[in-house]
């Protein structure tokens, strides 16, 4: 890593560190609109990519959540509503998301190659360290999840990123953790590892082929293994 990316890097960590104490402060309530990016930019004298991949870093950990259009909230992402976008969590399986994942995310990989920013990219890699680190499923899940919705982001779209997001939020329901527990094993977890990091350098290069053809082999073996009765 350049001493660009690091210093990068430790920009971001110290903006995620005063980000948490300015929501631990109690200045804003669960779930109020945290003030813009740009808002929050000139306040803790740090750039706007700064702070976007902080709230991504606190998005992934659950501590805010971001809504294409209206911002950033504190807290945990409530349930959506059934006004806002369907989701019928109850309706549908495992094996149907992951049909939708490989329509969707594929192309979305393609758009990431093009629109991605540097700032993107480190978070992406950031996921990929959290990811690899993780000791337990949940977190290894949390993780991964942050990297796919990185993404998402970086894709430009607000439209795919909202469809991305109603497809994602099944992953949080109990039957998906379940079979995640059940197929997660350590040989796949080191294959999903390398997978992501193939996809990520390909981003980072601009291949936009390559991260299609990356992504949909990787979102297949994740099918074949969780749908699989192998665990």
């Amino acid at each position: 890593m350049n001493q660009k990316s690091v210093i990068s890097v430790k920009a971001r960590d110290t903006a995620t560190i005063k980000l948490e104490k300015l929501i631990e402060s109690g200045h804003y309530a669960p779930q109020s609109k945290l003030a813009t990016e740009r808002e929050l930019a000139e306040q803790l004298q740090m750039s706007r990519s700064t702070i976007r991949a902080a709230l991504a870093t606190l998005e992934a950990q659950g501590k805010v959540w971001r809504h294409v259009g209206r911002g950033t909230f504190v807290g945990k992402r409530p349930p959506e509503r059934e006004d806002t976008f369907p989701l019928p969590a109850d309706m549908t399986n495992p094996s149907e998301v992951m049909e939708v994942r490989l329509i969707i995310e594929p192309q979305i990989a393609d758009l990431a190659a093009h629109r991605a920013t540097v700032a993107d990219i480190t978070f992406m890699k950031q996921c990929l360290e959290k990811g690899e680190a993780a000791r337990d499923t949940s977190t290894y899940e949390m993780w991964d999840g942050a990297l796919h919705r990185a993404i998402a982001e970086a894709a430009g779209n607000s439209l795919l990123l909202a469809l991305f997001t109603a497809v994602n939020a099944i992953r949080e329901h109990a039957v998906w953790g379940k079979l995640k527990e059940a197929t997660l094993t350590d040989q796949r977890r080191t294959r999903y590892s390398i997978q992501h990091r193939n996809l990520v350098r390909a981003i980072e290069q601009r291949d936009a082929v390559d991260c299609k053809r990356l992504m949909r082999e990787h979102l297949s073996a994740v099918r074949d293994d969780m749908l699989s009765r192998r665990a």
